[in-house]
């Protein structure tokens, strides 16, 4: 292939170029004729944390200085997680501008991008500068979504780099998001996907996956690869913080964080036989230091927004985990719902500590960002019990906080199989299994759970972080939750 690309060079020349590319002295000039290099700076997991962007945005002006060819990639879930950016009147625009902005060359599909609902979902596709990659998915008929299973980019310096993406699934094959979110669209296996898409490398210097596929499943998949197909895995969904160079079967796989903490710049050198030496360094973006004036001014104005600032409580004390926090979404939950018993998944709560301190709707939906809708059924206690065990070990946060009874959960195999499950009352004694309990929890659990139940259940007109707020505008004080515990785990 190198010798095709470089047949106007004398052979004699390219022996010689060749040769030095190993030897022990080489030259700047040389190294700039014989290795051509790729460089990327990648994020993942950005979740619309658009506080971060006026610093990013100086990094990567100050880094396209150095290396003006240089790939800006998202490995996804660029949406969801802010509520500047989820309750704009156009939700999930902000973000979209941003990269926009700062000119993303291309973003996998994450599993927070169908957040904003089918239809704006193809509209951003179609507005955003950078296309949307994700080849285990097949998108609603009728409908054009800008989203590619693989692109393939030609650098001013010849090489071709080819970049292909796969998406997590959960026990369900979908997304862990919202199934309304989802209508129309169908998923393959990521594992068997990837792997067809391995005749890549026979068109391009360098075959990279940039997959939102959690830190674990981007290893298994890397050990699954033949050897010398692919060269490097950036990774998301799992917010990893890969700080130095991980290296599985030849790949080096990275991956950033999230919310747009670090970003991961990526050297590889191409040398003419096709060896390929591959660098990562992780560099903190946070809010401190030089910022771009121009995105600064974006950011501001965006968070210009005077209900979102509005005090609606104070709470007195720390909330230290996310455990504190799930207990008292509970309790909102409950207590909007008027039920006895109420459930929340740990993965709805998006946060894992909180200072004391005034409690505004900023707080709320930074904490419960989804717009769930409230939903109430009536369970007996066999009942409530297959519900809460059947979300159990679906992924990393399977456990359920509860209002109004407390979880006694028997695990093994790391935690990750549920052996028993035992409903108590909040004095300690068991549940009557036997009797119907109202319970209150969000539509996205009720839709994705897998149990039988006679009562299909009652959807209420009011999402759970609404149902909070207005309970915290009667309750305007916050109670301790550092001594709350209602989840117990035994193995």
């Amino acid at each position: 292939m190198y010798l095709g690309q470089m047949n106007k060079f004398l052979p004699v020349l390219l022996l010689f170029l060749t040769i030095t590319c190993y030897g022990a002295s080489k030259s700047v000039a040389q190294k700039a004729i014989i290795e051509r290099e790729v460089i990327i700076l990648a994020v993942n997991d950005i979740h619309a944390t658009i506080d971060n962007f006026p610093r990013f945005a100086f990094m990567v002006d100050s880094l396209r200085a150095i290396y003006p060819d240089m790939l800006l990639v998202s490995a996804g879930d660029y949406q969801t997680g802010n509520p500047i950016n989820d309750q704009y009147h156009e939700k999930g625009r902000p973000i979209i501008e941003l990269m926009n902005h700062v000119e993303f060359d291309l973003s996998a599909v994450g599993n927070h991008e169908f957040d904003v609902g089918v239809k704006k979902f193809e509209t951003y596709t179609k507005i955003v500068h950078f296309d949307h990659l994700c080849a285990n998915l097949s998108s609603p008929e009728g409908m054009e979504f800008n989203i590619k299973p693989y692109k393939i980019i030609t650098l001013p310096n010849g090489l071709k780099v080819g970049f292909v993406s796969v998406l997590a699934l959960a026990s369900n094959n979908l997304p862990d998001c919202h199934p309304d979110n989802l209508v129309g669209f169908s998923f393959t296996n990521p594992f068997e996907t990837a792997q067809k898409y391995l005749y890549l490398k026979d068109s391009t210097d360098l075959l990279i996956y940039i997959n939102h596929f959690g830190f674990e499943n981007d290893v298994k998949l890397a050990n699954l690869f033949p050897k010398g197909a692919v060269d490097l895995i950036i990774g998301g969904h799992s917010h990893t913080k890969v700080e130095k160079e991980q290296i599985h079967n030849g790949i080096m796989i990275t991956q950033a964080g999230r919310k747009l903490n670090y970003a991961t710049l990526i050297h590889l050198t191409v040398c003419p036989d096709g060896q390929v030496s591959r660098s990562m360094q992780l560099l903190t973006v946070g809010q401190t230091g030089n910022e771009q004036v121009a995105v600064r001014a974006m950011v501001d104005k965006y968070n210009n927004d005077p209900e979102m600032q509005e005090v609606i409580a104070k709470a007195n004390f720390d909330f230290r985990t996310t455990d504190e926090l799930g207990y008292w979404m509970a309790d909102a939950l409950k207590a909007t719902a008027k039920t006895e018993i109420a459930v929340v998944n740990k993965g709805g709560v998006r946060i894992d500590h909180l200072p004391a301190g005034e409690i505004t709707r900023k707080t709320i939906f930074t904490i419960d960002p989804f717009s769930n809708q409230v939903v109430t059924v009536n369970l007996t206690g066999h009942e409530l019990k297959a519900f809460i065990g059947s979300m159990f070990g679906r992924y990393e946060y399977s456990l359920m906080y509860p209002s109004g009874i407390h979880l006694n959960y028997t695990v093994a195999e790391g935690g990750f199989k549920l052996i028993d499950l035992e409903l108590l009352n909040e004095d300690g004694t068991r549940l009557e299994m036997d009797k119907i309990y109202s319970v209150a929890t969000n539509s996205y659990v009720i839709a994705t759970a897998d149990f039988k139940r006679k009562d299909p259940g009652k959807t209420l007109s009011i999402t759970t972080s609404e149902g909070w707020i207005n309970w915290l505008l009667e309750e305007k004080t916050v109670k301790n939750y550092q001594e709350v515990k209602r989840v117990f785990i035994n193995e």
